[in-house]
């Protein structure tokens, strides 16, 4: 039986071979191919990732199902082939690289943040970090960013890995502030040293997610949820609405990744 997915990252793997299900969840599933190499499927409506397929939801509960069955699952050149599914490509696959740019002003965001209570993961609440002094670790964070928005090498191997979760809350920080470097057009990333590369290997660091979406980030590639975002920061959408959607990500990431773009945006504005 043939069926499509709705969207597949430009990104994404094509390391084709036996699929191992890494991760199993209500709205993605995580698969590793033989080179190590993570695919993950979305549900519809809950994004897309530089390594990510999005899929329609009663083709997401079959797949669940039959990987619950440890039934092979297989990536081929023309899709993911699983029991008598096969689950092909679209015609076209999206291009996640960040495309907008701009300015961020720090003020209006900050009115924004400070009616947002949400918790982050390691901090507290977003409402008080950016109405109050910062935390050492978030200072030590700013000032690597400063560092190397000035052309040095920055280590980031004692910040990444701390935090609960697939995507602990420090490396969501981190992320963060790389979309607010690669969306302001003050900042040329490609004149700036590898964000990484002083850093030790980032799978000795975190986790297998993380890893993944900060590679992809460090190049200036982001998932759907922050595309969006980064169309409310160039003002095509409201920007409580896009400060809400994204607090719905994960236990704490979303507002994890709230907290790397104001610290971002407040770095980039003192620089610049």
């Amino acid at each position: 039986m043939q069926r499509s997915a709705l969207a597949v990252s430009r990104h994404s793997t094509v390391d084709y071979g036996i699929l191992q299900c890494v991760g199993h969840f209500r709205n993605a599933i995580n698969l590793l191919t033989p080179g190590q190499q993570l695919l993950t499927l979305h549900r519809e409506g809950r994004g897309l990732s530089p390594m990510g397929w999005e899929i329609a939801d009663d083709d997401f509960d079959d797949i669940s199902d039959e990987l619950a069955q440890s039934a092979r699952c297989e990536l081929t050149p023309q899709g993911i082939v699983l029991a008598e599914m096969c689950l092909c490509l679209p015609e076209r696959r999206t291009d996640l690289h960040l495309s907008r740019t701009g300015q961020i002003a720090t003020a209006p965001l900050e009115v924004v943040l400070a009616a947002a209570p949400a918790e982050t993961g390691l901090f507290g609440r977003l409402d008080r970090i950016v109405s109050q002094p910062a935390d050492a670790e978030i200072r030590l964070m700013q000032q690597l960013f400063s560092d190397w928005l000035q052309g040095e090498f920055v280590d980031w191997s004692h910040v990444l890995g701390k935090g609960p979760g697939l995507t602990p809350g420090n490396d969501d920080t981190v992320l963060g502030m790389l979309l607010c470097a690669w969306f302001d057009r003050r900042i040329d990333v490609t004149r700036r040293p590898a964000f990484f590369a002083a850093s030790r290997p980032l799978d000795e660091l975190t986790t297998l997610i993380s890893v993944n979406y900060l590679r992809f980030a460090a190049r200036g590639i982001f998932a759907t949820p922050l595309q969006r975002f980064a169309a409310a920061l160039s003002g095509e959408r409201p920007l409580s609405a896009a400060v809400s959607e994204l607090q719905e990500i994960g236990h704490s990431s979303g507002t994890d990744t709230l907290l790397g773009i104001w610290s971002g945006a407040r770095v980039i504005n003192r620089l610049y």
